[in-house]
């Protein structure tokens, strides 16, 4: 099945934000600062990489009111963004 334009465009700005984050967090987990495997072979085994893969985090979550802007998202280790949730608590 062949994408569409749209669709190849999501994607180009998904990677370049994953860029971006990457080089702004040099590497690392925005929760736990511990680095962050680029790629799946990178490490060891699979299940390693299942809980180490970087994930997008939502500072301010989707479910608060948090959007998918870039200023909102941050890179993360899959286990440490399932373990914050939809926690979040506003600064001040």
């Amino acid at each position: 099945m062949r994408k569409t334009r749209m669709e190849l465009a999501k994607g180009t700005r998904r990677l370049s934000l994953f860029d971006d984050l990457w080089t702004k967090q040099d590497g690392r987990c925005a929760i736990c600062g511990e680095a962050i495997p680029r790629g799946r072979f990178d490490v060891p085994h699979a299940t390693i990489w299942k809980k180490t893969r970087p994930t997008f985090d939502h500072i301010r979550p989707r479910a608060k009111g948090g959007g998918d802007a870039p200023a909102n998202v941050q890179l993360a280790h899959a286990r440490c963004n399932r373990r914050k949730g939809d926690s979040w608590k506003p600064n001040g």
